[in-house]
């Protein structure tokens, strides 16, 4: 048959076996998940059996490119890997199913443009492989010169010169040595699955992916697509200028310097540290995604000082400038090189950064001794700060096994809990160190689904819109929810005066951030065009319809959405997690802290009420409430799988 919009294939690839499979992909399939994470989630329910270990070869890797990718479509690039994560999310060693999502300038539209929307990986490989898509051609590559012996870079430009116009999505040594927050990288600048996506590839023997295709992808009418797409242009092009100057260090003075802050300096301090001075002195370039001219990507180079001549090309500034302040380390130049050593392994420099501080605080409080640090005493400085993450990446002893193990295994180790004693920190949910704070910004649908209701734990994207940005006016906030779909019985009950939060009720808000998110990670979009307020779902229904010629409205499309976000739930329900793990949010959100700057604690978005414990549970209790799922146990119920037929799962 014919496919628009979708590239109409699915490859099966078993390792252990050494078998390759293709097969159609199924149109009902595709109208009723989208594509992308959506039709993942779906390919995971049937493949993945309950409870097994995550580094074992029972477990599939699913990645998914959505219509949109391969397309004009603006940034239309972001692939979706989805598996069940390495990093264990609780204490009894449960495992979400989740996916890492990640932009690519080449690997997500090689990938469509070879043929296939989805590729499944099952088993694990005898010794070190890569798998090799070239259109119709599919091979197991042997990357026994690659194990152990190339960093992420160096593979990825080894595996390039190989096989020209090619993407690579590429593990380091934490994903050899199965790091239990090891990432992917894809294309050298884009990250993938900050939770153990890297791990998972490591325990299947599986190096790279490499993806080149030359077929393209059609659409179904393509005059009315490239209208939409000219009328989205300018909308986005007011942010190009800048973020190709600075990447995302552009919303430094307004926002990141103040609600990012960790509070351990003054922003003034900070801001002389790592401000936008600072960043032009290891400035290399800024790049975009394909498909995209905001650009956000950024790459480094050290000119001056020890470190002078070290280029890194992952990550962005926001996360040294963040850690830097963290570990203490005025010299930003020193907090770039903990980040490449990070990025060359293919490890997530957000936990390996917090694991390294939480561990040099104790020792220099004298909380844990020589017997906790393989007799090594640990300093507050750059050199012992090297080491450990040396041995984090090595699995180095018994404090680097321990730390390469996550927060649960480092906190038995010590004998001290990470999620109450590291006050220090954003707070841990569900095994993930939270990448962005709450008590220092605010608690609004970015925070409030990172540490309570999101079943990966600590990642926030999934909150990303408007209402990520501080302190707009309610109508603004009300305006943005109307644009993402939100039915306007929804918005009258949201916003309205919530006597335990603020002016608009944060845990019914949430989930309509959540489903809106839901769609662009099936479609393949980036949400940074959310958090700008740039698209709609209005636009999403037309560019849909007119790519794929399957008519589509947007509350169809929402409709979609909130099943697809249901799935990924029941996928989680099954492996054991309800109510009780999204009420443990992190412990440290309420513990005020006070900062250089100023007292701060865990409040509503504009600032006014300081939130208990018993608030965030209620708004937990109203976000259920708005999902039409159980309070008790904070799951779909039949009621709602009928709603959206999912009666089957």
């Amino acid at each position: 048959m014919d496919y628009f919009g979708y590239a109409g294939g699915v490859l099966h690839v078993d390792l252990t076996r050494g078998e390759i499979r293709k097969e159609a992909l199924d149109p009902a399939l595709a109208e009723k998940y989208l594509g992308g994470w959506g039709i993942n989630y779906r390919l995971t329910w049937d493949l993945l059996k309950p409870g097994i270990d995550p580094l074992s070869p029972d477990n599939p890797i699913v990645l998914g490119a959505g219509p949109l990718i391969g397309t004009l479509a603006h940034t239309g690039n972001k692939i979706a890997g989805t598996t069940k994560f390495a990093l264990p999310a609780t204490e009894d060693g449960r495992h979400y199913v989740a996916s890492g999502i990640g932009g690519t300038s080449r690997f997500g539209p090689m990938m469509k443009c070879a043929g296939y929307d989805h590729v499944v990986i099952t088993g694990r490989a005898w010794s070190p492989v890569y798998l090799r898509i070239d259109d119709d051609e599919v091979e197991i590559c042997d990357a026994g010169d690659l194990w152990a012996r190339s960093d992420v870079y160096e593979t990825s430009e080894n595996l390039c010169a190989r096989h020209t116009d090619s993407g690579v999505i590429a593990i380091g040594r934490a994903g050899e040595n199965l790091v239990r927050f090891a990432m992917a990288v894809a294309d050298k600048r884009r990250t993938l699955g900050r939770s153990g996506f890297g791990a998972v590839m490591g325990s299947k023997n599986l190096k790279a992916i490499v993806a080149r295709g030359t077929k393209g992808i059609r659409i179904a009418d393509q005059k009315r697509f490239l209208k939409k797409v000219r009328e989205l242009y300018p909308l986005n092009t007011f942010l190009s200028n800048e973020m190709a100057d600075l990447g995302d260090h552009v919303g430094w003075a307004s926002a990141v310097s103040i609600n990012m802050n960790p509070g351990l300096w003054s922003v003034f301090d900070w801001d002389e540290r790592y401000g936008v001075k600072k960043w032009y002195e290891v400035r290399k370039d800024v790049k975009g995604c394909s498909a995209c001219h905001i650009s956000c990507h950024v790459a480094y180079k050290i000119r001056e000082g020890e470190f002078a001549g070290l280029e890194s090309e992952t990550g962005h500034y926001m996360w040294p400038a963040i850690k830097g302040q963290y570990l203490g380390l005025s010299d930003h130049r020193e907090a770039i090189k903990l980040l490449d050593m990070a990025n060359r392994a293919g490890m997530c420099v957000i936990t390996a950064g917090a694991l390294v501080d939480w561990v040099t605080r104790l020792h220099e409080d004298g909380a844990i001794n020589l017997k906790h640090t393989d007799g090594a005493p640990l300093g507050r400085n750059l050199q012992d700060y090297i080491e450990l993450t040396e041995k984090m990446i090595a699995r180095e002893g018994e404090l680097g096994k321990a730390m390469a193990e996550g927060w649960f295994a480092i906190s038995e180790h010590v004998g001290r809990d990470a999620g109450t004693d590291y006050t220090q920190g954003f707070g841990i949910a569900k095994g993930t160190d939270c990448i962005f704070p709450a008590r220092t910004s605010k608690l609004d649908p970015q925070r409030f689904t990172m540490g309570v209701t999101n079943p990966r734990g600590g990642h926030s994207p999934q909150g990303n819109s408007l209402s990520s940005t501080p302190m707009l006016p309610l109508e603004t906030l009300r305006n943005d929810a109307l644009a993402w779909g939100t039915p306007q019985e929804a918005v009258e009950r949201i916003f309205q005066p919530t006597p335990y939060y603020g002016a608009f009720n944060c845990g019914r808000l949430t989930r309509y951030v959540e489903d809106f998110y839901s769609l662009q990670c099936c479609l393949g979009t980036c949400t940074l065009q959310a958090i700008a307020g740039l698209v709609s779902i209005n636009d999403f229904a037309e560019l849909y319809s007119a790519a794929t010629g399957i008519e589509t409205g947007p509350e169809e499309l929402r409709q979609r959405s909130e099943r697809v976000y249901n799935l990924y739930k029941l996928l989680n329900v099954r492996e054991g997690f309800g109510r009780a793990e999204d009420a443990a949010f992190p412990e440290v959100w309420l513990t005020p802290i006070d900062t250089p700057d100023r007292r701060e604690a865990l409040t509503d978005y504009h600032r006014i009420r300081e939130l208990t414990r018993e608030d965030v549970l209620k708004l937990l209790d109203d976000y259920y409430e708005e999902r039409g799922w159980d309070i008790g146990d904070g799951t779909p119920g039949k009621e709602k799988l009928a709603e959206l037929d999912l009666e089957d799962l």
